[in-house]
């Protein structure tokens, strides 16, 4: 007998086998968990979207800016028309992203809101001096993140999944609260300084990841990241270094690998995003650490998409026994799974019709039928 959805509870989508929001779950529940073991697949793991007319007129956003990330209401709205709008094929899970919004917490009443992102303020003077973010319980930021996310947990059950979410990894959050150029140059001049702020901001950091995390565990069972999208039984920590692109491998050693390690310490599976061809000197780095399960590698804009330009890059990280996930055009699809192994391979896709993605899934099957030009 399937196991549906249950009305009342936790939502436990270890053991569901269906829900409104994604009727096929147990067959798609069955690849993520391939995805994590590099089990033998028949295809890449395929999260692919299509645009749906709902037939509903654009939602008008608040003209507060403030109100478009952390209004309970407008957020929970647009995530109802983000999720009825969208066809989720392949093992696409329908949710939505309140990661703009994170990037407040701790972050004070200089942080500024525009219509599509939120930008951290320059609040810290240095490594020396009392640290300025402060994202611990009595933060403003934090608990109206809190009503935010019960409101979706509330409003989504049996129709999306929330994710977890938290600010930025503190390698990263450091140079946008301090300011890029004075950062680097102060990491460049005396990184020991910097290095025990890290150690005091980890556990800071730690703290609010684990708040946010016991917010959503009391309400969906089986950890799930709203961005990019990503389903995992037990636990997943995504993490990432953008500022990365801007310092030398002896200087990722010291500052980056010192928190990715802190950080392995606590998780046994880490995922993480590279993020453009500046950063990829480090990836020997990053696949020296086992903790370190999946690549997502991101281009970057300006450059060729994700597709035969870093075939090269893809395979050192399937031969190094990691996974991949990788936003993909559809036009490029069919060379990346024909030349790479579909184990351990997530391809994100977005379609033009539902129509679409349906065809795009089939013939994803019979493209990786043939194990031409792989390794």
């Amino acid at each position: 007998m399937k196991k549906a959805a249950n009305s009342g509870g936790i939502f436990d989508t270890t053991t569901v086998d269906s829900f409104p929001g994604k009727p096929g779950w147990a067959a798609a529940r069955r690849r993520w968990l391939a995805y994590w073991e590099g089990s033998e697949v028949d295809r890449p793991l395929l999260d692919v979207r299509a645009p749906v007319d709902s037939g509903r007129p654009p939602l008008e956003a608040p003209a507060n800016l403030e109100d478009r990330y952390f209004d309970p209401d407008y957020v929970g709205r647009k995530w109802l028309r983000k999720v009825e709008g969208t066809y989720w094929a392949g093992e696409a899970v329908p949710t939505d992203s309140i990661l703009m919004g994170c990037y407040a917490l701790g972050c004070g009443p200089k942080v500024v809101f525009a219509p599509n992102t939120v930008w951290h303020p320059v609040i810290e003077a240095g490594p020396d001096s009392p640290l300025a973010w402060s994202p611990g319980p009595d933060d403003p930021w934090r608990r109206k993140l809190d009503r935010v996310i019960s409101h979706l947990l509330e409003l989504g059950r049996n129709r999306f999944l929330v994710g977890e979410h938290s600010q930025v990894p503190p390698n990263d959050l450091l140079m946008l609260l301090r300011g890029t150029e004075p950062f680097l140059m102060e990491l460049v001049e005396a990184p020991e300084r910097w290095q025990r702020r890290l150690d005091e901001v980890m556990p800071i950091w730690l703290e609010l990841l684990n708040h946010f995390r016991g917010l959503i565990a009391g309400r969906q069972k089986g950890c799930f990241w709203g961005w990019p999208g990503l389903w995992h039984p037990d636990y997943v920590l995504l993490t990432q270094s953008d500022m990365s692109a801007l310092i030398s491998p002896a200087l990722f050693e010291k500052w980056v690998l010192r928190e990715m390690d802190w950080m392995g310490e606590r998780f046994d599976t880490l995922w993480y995003h590279l993020d453009g061809p500046r950063a990829v000197v480090h990836l020997p780095a990053l696949l020296s650490r086992s903790y370190i399960k999946v690549i997502q590698f991101v281009p970057g804009a300006g450059v060729a998409p994700n597709g035969p330009a870093y075939l090269d890059l893809y395979r050192r990280v399937q031969a190094a026994g990691r996974g991949l996930d990788l936003h993909c055009p559809p036009a490029e699809a069919e060379f990346l799974i024909r030349r790479l192994r579909p184990e351990r391979l997530l391809l994100r896709v977005v379609t033009e019709s539902p129509a679409a993605a349906d065809e795009f899934v089939e013939k994803a099957g019979r493209w990786c039928g043939s194990h031409l030009g792989r390794d």
